[in-house]
């Protein structure tokens, strides 16, 4: 009798460890923890962008985040979507590259990341409403040309861009890195072995902290883009946004749309093994289709 009471209470704490531990994964995923400006990326990012202004903004929730801009000098601009527990400072080297061309960048921290108000990560949700502030931001400067907006995301920046791009004819230009079919998808994804009830189990705490998955379901709308172009970049070696879910997102696309595979990218790699030649591409397809495409349509 008293084996089988150690042993009912060995598997108590066992159950009890995995429910906390699934707590604390769940919490970090909707809560993360918050990477700061840090006065060195600060400078740096000054020194690389001449003309990088501080700004904020309300998303259309009336959420306020906090940035950086650099002004247009072609009267292009693109907007910088970064992914889970990041902030601004994800895509510096790109939003170089875009400067240098004489494109203005705006470059922000999501909700509840770096230096943006709000205590929820919604991964994709509600970060549409960043977005849509974002171009709002633009839309208003001096020295953009409204139609000649871009946004480009990664992970769930992807999921937001792709959300908002085939929404809102504001977007001219799209790239997507790492960016997955739905939010339910990944979750299940993340589930792992254990299937379906634990998808079900995260789909249900989403929701229960205002997460609404079924705005975020790029596979079924990314066809709407068309005809305005789409790159998708994806990364061969990518566990958490595996290359054969991004090119599903590709394949549901129509046509103007490119292809990139990273060799060798995990989901941290883009960047760094991406390197020179991914802004190049980057650079040349927002020139082709902000600056050579024809207003209006």
């Amino acid at each position: 009798m008293g084996g089988l009471l150690c042993l009912g209470l060995v598997c108590l704490g066992v159950l009890g460890w995995r429910v906390w531990r699934h707590e604390q994964v769940v919490h970090h995923m909707l809560h993360p923890e918050r990477q700061a400006i840090t006065d060195q990326e600060r400078a740096l990012a000054r020194q690389r962008l001449p003309g990088l202004r501080e700004v904020s903004f309300q998303a259309a929730d009336g959420l306020t985040l906090r940035g950086w801009y650099v002004p247009s000098r072609n009267r292009a601009a693109v907007v910088m979507v970064h992914g889970a527990g990041a902030n601004r400072t994800w895509f510096l080297d790109e939003a170089v590259a875009l400067s240098q061309r004489g494109m203005g960048v705006l470059l922000y921290d999501n909700r509840a990341n770096g230096e943006s108000d709000g205590d929820t990560q919604s991964w994709g949700d509600h970060e549409q409403d960043d977005l849509r502030g974002g171009l709002d931001f633009l839309q208003a400067q001096p020295d953009v040309d409204p139609q000649r907006l871009g946004a480009t995301g990664f992970s769930i920046g992807a999921y937001t861009v792709a959300m908002v791009a085939a929404q809102d004819p504001r977007i001219r230009a799209v790239v997507l890195k790492a960016v997955w079919t739905s939010l339910p998808d990944e979750l299940l994804f993340m589930a792992g072995p254990t299937g379906r009830f634990n998808a079900w189990l995260l789909g249900q705490e989403f929701s229960w902290a205002g997460v609404r998955l079924d705005r975020v379901h790029p596979g079924d709308l990314v066809a709407a883009i068309a005809p305005r172009p789409l790159l998708v970049v994806a990364g061969d070696d990518d566990h958490d946004a595996p290359m054969t879910v991004s090119r599903a997102v590709y394949e549901a696309a129509r046509e103007p749309k490119q292809w990139r595979l990273i060799p060798g990218a995990t989901h941290v790699d883009y960047e760094r093994l991406g390197g020179v030649d991914l802004h190049e591409q980057v650079v040349d397809f927002f020139s082709r289709g902000l600056l050579e495409a024809p207003k209006g349509g």
